[in-house]
């Protein structure tokens, strides 16, 4: 098994690791993101996004607005009875499909030179201060530095009998997709 050597191994390329990549790629480092799912996905989570984050992305070239993403100011819940409530969002944010987030920053990444592989992540070994990753398809790669950028709960965790594992979270996601005349900005 041949080895492949890069600067930096990231694990995951959801939001954090892509956003990872981008950052240290633009510092001129050699980044290697490995990413089992293929790009573009449908996630369940980061749909919003607080205006917190727009100066940090901006400052990496990938303004998220440029992608169509509308702005959120106000927050409207309604009952199947027609009640609602609504109030003002003091940050507010943007709203955007994590289809076309994921595909833009990827682009923003592979632009930059990262190297992505679509592949799954065996095994991560550290020895005289090198680490190595092992994928599925055969793959091994050594960086001084591994990012975990997957999510909670992944294969990689059990393999590395992670204390948290063998709890059960209270927490579910819900998504549902609507249609209608919605305004500009809402």
């Amino acid at each position: 098994m041949k080895s492949n050597a890069t600067d930096i191994i990231i694990i995951g390329g959801g939001l954090a690791g892509l956003v990872s990549a981008i950052h240290l790629s633009k510092a001129g480092l050699a980044v290697t993101l490995i990413e089992k799912n293929e790009y573009p996905k449908h996630k369940v989570c980061g749909e919003y996004v607080s205006n917190e984050v727009l100066p940090y992305l901006q400052l990496l070239g990938a303004d998220p607005m440029t992608t169509g993403a509308k702005r959120i100011n106000r927050f409207l819940l309604s009952t199947t009875r027609g009640k609602t409530i609504e109030t003002k969002l003091p940050l507010g944010g943007f709203g955007v499909s994590r289809y076309t987030l994921d595909h833009f920053l990827l682009q923003k990444a592979l632009q930059n030179n990262c190297t992505v592989l679509q592949d799954t992540v065996t095994d991560v070994q550290f020895e005289n201060e090198l680490f190595r990753v092992l994928t599925k398809d055969g793959k091994e790669l050594t960086a001084k530095i591994v990012i975990g950028a997957f999510g909670k709960r992944s294969n990689i965790d059990v393999k590395i009998e992670r204390a948290f594992i063998k709890h059960r979270s209270p927490f579910v996601a819900v998504k549902t997709h609507l249609k209608g005349d919605f305004p500009k900005t809402w």
